[in-house]
């Protein structure tokens, strides 16, 4: 079988395809709607016609094969030289026929869930939803362009990726065993309302103490005084899946970290301010290749830091934070916007934000993902120069803007002053 093209030669065939896709006729273009058992295909000539309106692909080797041989018949029939898929990210299941198509030199694009069902209800003008119907939908946006990069990261990446679900699998456990405790054993164990007394606190299991308010952690259990025997049987059940859930996750970070030192781009996101072994290969394996985007605006679509701004007519809403993309990552730039409010650089802008936002309850929020993104925007420029953070090089984090009422004052002032130097 050939080899899969690298991610350089992909990127830049995908930027040339979205620029002639709404007009070049020498393609087939195909869309296929993925499933467990058996894709369905619709394959048409670009702009022209649809050649085979419902093909049925099984999901095996044999049926991967004999869909190929079909495609390949059709290329000669129509004389095109190029074959473009689509498919829309279900799960896992895209990726084995999508890695077999990238193998035999076809251009394989992702179409947008959220873009795919808005349109697929103005092609005939019903709720209805079927495959055919589907793979139809995925052709009539690949033929308008409406298509998204295919990411194939290498084999340290994709371990990376899958690790970092993992981890947040295991965060998910911990924050349920964390729940459990507080809302339902704490109130079983004493009014809701007031701390635990001092004898129920020390019965608890060892790894329970650290879930209590400090000041009601430690002291030894009385003897003759315990807990009744259903609840302590809860109780021990929960502290055995926080600490099997704890050494699962210290498992997974320390594979993370074994897994991301030797790549370069690691070490760059590592000398960023607030960012830790663990954030910095979260970062590493949420953002991919940085040679993936061209603007950084397209970095801060992916975390959700972009502004989204609803207006009409003479109406302006608020601005806001999309909170969209990938949280995960969103998740790792407000960790590593914690860990340098810590700095003196943090509490400075801390407390700049605090003053510019007097009053209101939000700031500290405001605050943080406002500093999320120039930390954000500071690892686009040390990742695509190649040079890691120095401080006394770059003069520490990019400065505060001012803001338009401070920007109007300042230029208020400046044209005062030249109108006076021009009076006298």
């Amino acid at each position: 079988m050939p080899i899969i093209r690298s991610n350089a030669i992909r990127i830049k065939r995908f930027r040339e395809l979205k620029a002639d896709l709404r007009t070049n006729r020498n393609r087939l273009l195909v869309g296929i709607d993925i499933a467990k058992a058996q894709h369905v295909a619709q394959v048409r000539l670009a702009h022209i016609t649809v050649l085979d309106k419902q093909l049925g692909i099984p999901n095996t080797s044999a049926g991967f094969e004999h869909f190929w041989a079909h495609l390949a018949r059709r290329q000669g029939e129509t004389g095109c030289t190029e074959i473009v898929c689509a498919v829309e990210p279900t799960g896992t299941y895209h990726q084995a026929l999508a890695t077999f198509l990238e193998a035999h030199g076809v251009d394989v694009v992702l179409v947008c869930n959220h873009v795919a069902a808005l349109n697929r209800r103005t092609l005939d003008r019903t709720w209805g939803k079927s495959d055919p119907k589907d793979a139809h939908n995925l052709c009539d946006l690949l033929e308008r362009g409406l298509v998204l990069f295919y990411s194939l990261p290498d084999d340290r990446v994709a371990t990376l990726r899958r690790l970092v679900r993992l981890l947040r699998r295991a965060r998910v456990e911990l924050g349920a065993c964390k729940a459990r405790f507080r809302n339902t054993l704490l109130p079983a164990l004493g009014p809701a309302g007031e701390p635990l007394p001092r004898r129920v606190a020390a019965s608890l299991p060892a790894p329970l103490h650290v879930l209590l308010p400090p000041a009601q952690r430690g002291g030894a259990a009385e003897p003759g005084v315990g807990l009744p025997p259903a609840l302590a049987f809860e109780c021990t059940d929960l502290a055995a899946r926080l600490v099997s859930v704890r050494a699962r996750i210290a498992r997974i970070e320390a594979e993370l970290v074994t897994v991301a030192t030797p790549l370069p781009a690691y070490r760059l996101l590592l000398s960023l301010p607030g960012v830790g072994p663990t954030l910095a290969a979260i970062l590493l394996a949420e953002i991919g290749d940085i040679a993936w985007y061209t603007k950084f605006s397209q970095l801060r679509k992916l975390a959700g830091l972009d502004i989204v701004r609803v207006e009409s007519g003479q109406w302006a809403g608020t601005a806001r934070i999309s909170r969209c993309g990938r949280p995960l990552l969103r998740w790792a730039l407000y960790q590593a916007a914690l860990g340098t409010a810590r700095t003196p650089f943090g509490r400075a802008w801390r407390a700049a934000m605090r003053a510019k936002r007097h009053g209101d309850p939000h700031a500290f929020f405001k605050a943080n993902v406002e500093l999320a993104a120039k930390l954000l925007r500071l690892g686009w420029g040390i990742w695509r120069s190649g040079r890691p953070y120095e401080a006394a090089r770059i003069g520490g984090l990019p400065a505060l803007r001012p803001t338009s009422a401070a920007r109007r004052t300042r230029a208020s002032r400046r044209g005062a002053a030249a109108g006076g130097g021009m009076s006298g």
